[in-house]
């Protein structure tokens, strides 16, 4: 008897047991899911890493005034914030040699609001260097330098850093994956018989059979020839398998127009694992199409301007050729409202030149008599081009064609310089570009370099009535230089010459500087050599330009405005300050400091889907030669 009640006694407790721990459960879930406040993060068992350095680390983040002006999501409790703490943390050690690392931690309610104490505990262990590295394994012996290579990357007695040695496995079997062995395994093994104070590392690489291309398999066109995308492949039956040619191949479908998506497949149904086949789908775009777009932006004409344009096009006339219709209208807003440009444009493509993936694209536009929105006298215009474009690899665009234009300037008046401009001109030029784009996004690049090659030559051996050249060269880089913080740097130049029976550059061809995306704080088009006669500022023969940009997220203000939350949530507010420096001139001797135009400024950016939509307010710093002013300008779109 005695025992059946120690027996339910115990069943007795277990079961109160049980129900307290669930509710008790319970109860810090519905604390969880409350999102509490983070009013303290505490560390121990931190040697390497301070704790500043740790809580810097880590996802979570005390409540502040500033962090709560942001709105910064981190210093409460989320649900995300369960184990990334953990990973971050492990991140930083694993980067410094700390391969055992251990961490625990643990959130828990304080005070009578129920806030939230968060408690980090560590074990460090011990501090792993690089030693020797040794290739182990199969490999044909000519590839055995490529891996050593790799593998010499890791600095003798720097901390070892897991990343940078799995990033060696990675980049071996990237190797091995272009030159036709996807199946061979690359792994590795630390040596470390002791606590010593180097550690070994094995790479071991097995080898497999050379593959080849087997047949590929194209679905899902209907309104474009199969070849549209077959000639895009850069993988051919027969050929080594290379899995650069796979991805390439998948960026030259997309960039060719025709289709929305791809779907590239090893076709797992073959049973011949050294001929795999391939199966690609593609979804077309529409044949017809038919685009109106509109929009207020800055042209190099005025502050604000509003564009609208309307598009009829036919993706595949004549097989997979194109062609497009276009009226494109520019209107000026505020005081000065009317029309400032209008033209007309019908433009033909052959993808294919020749069967050489350089397409010929053949324009007519003209433009009819409108005023010059800057200067007094007005202009119409037709012409005709021949272009072609080349790319070299992800970076590099290259640029060729030709073109004659009919100029007619009129409405010059008699006291003006320009009246010797006056009347019809037949302009004929050779142009080319090259671009050179390593950004790591367009529209808010945070690292990489930007070169652009421009070259114009009118006239001389092709004819014409005006002869001149017109070269410009541009230099932009970005840096990252801590979370949200970019600095942007451009230097650009520009040349240009007229030459044999040309007394000047014609002045819709000439170069000017000033306005929102050269020297902030000017008018577009108000920098130059000024006439000492007329006292009205003409082209450049020489421009100089120099800008320096520091961009950062800034305070999400907006996101408080009720109406507003839910939209600025997805189009972040940026901020900027900037400094630009430049001028055009006309003698090489004319390039003087005091002969500069400065401008500084803030400015601040909405990045919107359709990129970032700037307004800046600029000052300018007064010279001998520049009076003090100061200038709004809006318009879309980073200067550089």
């Amino acid at each position: 008897m005695s025992l059946a009640r120690s027996l339910l006694y115990i069943c007795l407790v277990l079961t109160l047991s049980f129900s307290v721990g669930h509710a008790q459960e319970r109860e810090y879930l519905r604390w969880v899911r409350s999102k509490p406040q983070i009013i303290k993060i505490t560390v121990d068992g931190n040697v390497k890493f301070s704790d500043g350095e740790i809580r810097k680390q880590m996802y979570s983040k005390t409540y502040g005034f500033w962090s709560a002006l942001r709105r910064d999501r981190r210093i409460f409790v989320q649900r995300e914030t369960f184990g990334r703490d953990t990973l971050e943390i492990k991140f930083l050690y694993l980067k410094n040699g700390y391969l055992d690392i251990s961490v625990y931690e643990e959130f828990i309610v304080t005070g009578k609001d129920s806030l939230a104490t968060v408690e980090v505990r560590l074990i460090e262990g011990r501090q792993y260097r690089f030693g020797n590295k040794t290739l182990s394994g199969n490999y044909e012996p000519r590839f055995g330098w490529e891996f050593q290579k790799i593998a010499n990357r890791m600095k003798y007695g720097k901390l070892l850093d897991v990343f940078e040695v799995r990033n060696a496995v990675f980049d071996m079997k990237t190797l091995l994956a272009n030159e036709g062995f996807p199946y061979a395994v690359v792994d590795y093994r630390l040596d470390t018989p002791g606590p010593t104070e180097f550690d070994d590392i094995i790479f071991s690489i097995n080898f497999d059979s050379l593959v080849h291309f087997g047949e590929i398999t194209i679905s899902g066109n209907k309104n474009f020839p199969v070849y549209t995308a077959r000639r895009e492949l850069k993988i051919k039956k027969g050929k080594i398998y290379r899995r650069n040619d796979i991805l390439e191949s998948q960026t030259r479908l997309l960039e060719s127009g025709y289709f929305t998506t791809i779907r590239f497949e090893q076709d797992n149904s073959a049973e011949n694992r050294l001929n795999p086949d391939f199966v690609l789908n593609v979804r077309e775009r529409k044949p017809h199409y038919t685009t109106v777009t509109t929009g207020a932006g800055q042209s190099e004409n005025k502050d604000l301007v509003w564009n609208l344009s309307g598009r009829f096009g036919k993706r595949n006339f004549l097989g997979s050729r194109r062609y497009e219709i276009l009226a494109d209208y520019s209107f000026t807003l505020g005081q000065d409202a009317g029309l400032i440009e209008h033209r007309y444009r019908l433009r033909f493509t052959e993808p294919w030149l020749f069967s050489v993936r350089m397409p010929l694209i053949l324009t007519g536009e003209f433009q009819p008599r409108i005023q010059d929105p800057n200067r007094e006298f007005n202009r119409e215009s037709w012409a005709a081009s021949a272009e072609t474009n080349r790319r070299f690899g992800l970076k590099i665009r290259t640029t060729l064609g030709i073109e004659y234009e009919f100029v007619n300037i009129g409405g010059v008046p008699d006291t003006a310089a320009l009246r010797r401009e006056e009347g019809n001109s037949a302009r004929r030029k050779i142009y080319g570009a090259f671009r050179r784009d390593s950004r790591d996004d367009l529209f808010v690049p945070r690292r990489g370099v930007l070169i652009d090659l421009n070259s114009e030559y009118f006239g001389g051996f092709l004819g014409g009535d005006e002869n001149f050249v017109k070269a410009q060269a541009s230099w932009s880089t970005y840096q990252h230089l801590k979370k949200d913080f970019v600095s942007a740097t451009r230097f650009r130049i520009g040349w240009a010459k007229a030459f044999a029976e040309t007394q000047i550059v014609p002045i819709d061809e000439a170069l000017f500087l000033g306005g929102a995306n050269t020297i902030r704080g000017f008018s577009e088009k108000s920098l130059g050599p000024i006439n000492p006669t007329t006292n009205v500022v003409e082209g450049a023969t020489y421009t100089l330009v120099f800008n320096q940009e520091f961009r950062w997220r800034t305070f999400q203000v907006l996101s408080y405005v009720p109406l507003l939350r839910e939209l600025f949530k997805s189009i972040p507010l940026w901020q900027s300050v900037f400094f630009d420096m430049g001028n055009g001139f006309r003698h090489l001797n004319d390039v003087k400091v005091d002969a500069l135009a400065y401008g500084y400024g803030t400015g601040i950016q909405f990045i919107s889907p359709a990129g970032p939509i700037r307004i800046d307010y600029a000052r300018r710093i007064p010279t001998k030669r520049i009076d003090f002013d100061s200038r709004w300008h809006f318009t879309i779109l980073y200067a550089f």
